[in-house]
Order: C-alpha cells, then sequence, then structure tokens
C-alpha cells in the first residue's frame, strides 16, 4: 500500500512507543489480512476484530474481544469514519 491512512498512521506511533495495539476494521473490509501481514513484514503485531461501529453489540463484542486477548483497555483512539450508503 502505497498511502497510510490516519489509522495505520496512529497504530504504528503507537506500537513504536510501546504499546501493544488492536486495531478495528469494518466486517465487509476485505484488505485487513493483506493489510496485517504487511504491517507483520514491517515489524508491528497487531491484533485486528471486526466492529460495525454503527452497531451497539459489535461495538460490545470487539471490546469483550480485545479485553480477553490482550486484558484492559488503557488508551483508546476513535477513529471510525461512517459512511452515507
Amino acid at each position: 500500500m502505497a498511502w497510510a491512512g490516519w489509522g495505520e498512521t496512529i497504530s504504528t506511533k503507537m506500537a513504536d512507543a510501546g504499546y501493544r495495539v488492536a486495531v478495528t476494521y469494518s466486517p465487509s473490509n476485505e484488505t485487513v489480512n493483506q493489510w496485517t501481514t504487511e504491517m507483520k513484514s514491517r515489524g508491528y503485531e497487531f491484533r485486528a476484530y471486526p466492529c460495525n461501529v454503527a452497531e451497539f453489540e459489535s461495538c460490545k463484542a470487539c471490546v469483550e474481544g480485545v479485553t480477553k486477548d490482550l486484558g484492559p483497555v488503557d488508551i483508546l483512539v476513535n477513529n471510525a469514519e461512517l459512511r452515507a450508503t
């Protein structure tokens, strides 16, 4: 990927500062595996969780998954974009 978005930039900066980073992605995102593979090749071990930010239950399940896998969240960065359909 030639262009890094805000989410990628925030994630890499947080990881560079020593934080374990969990990222979310839209359940319809078909490139998440490509992105996580690319990030791994650059030295970043991100855990990616599907989350539809427009649906409360999806957000709740995401938080539960992150907490179960990684423990309590110390910092939360909201970087979601809702698009009109």
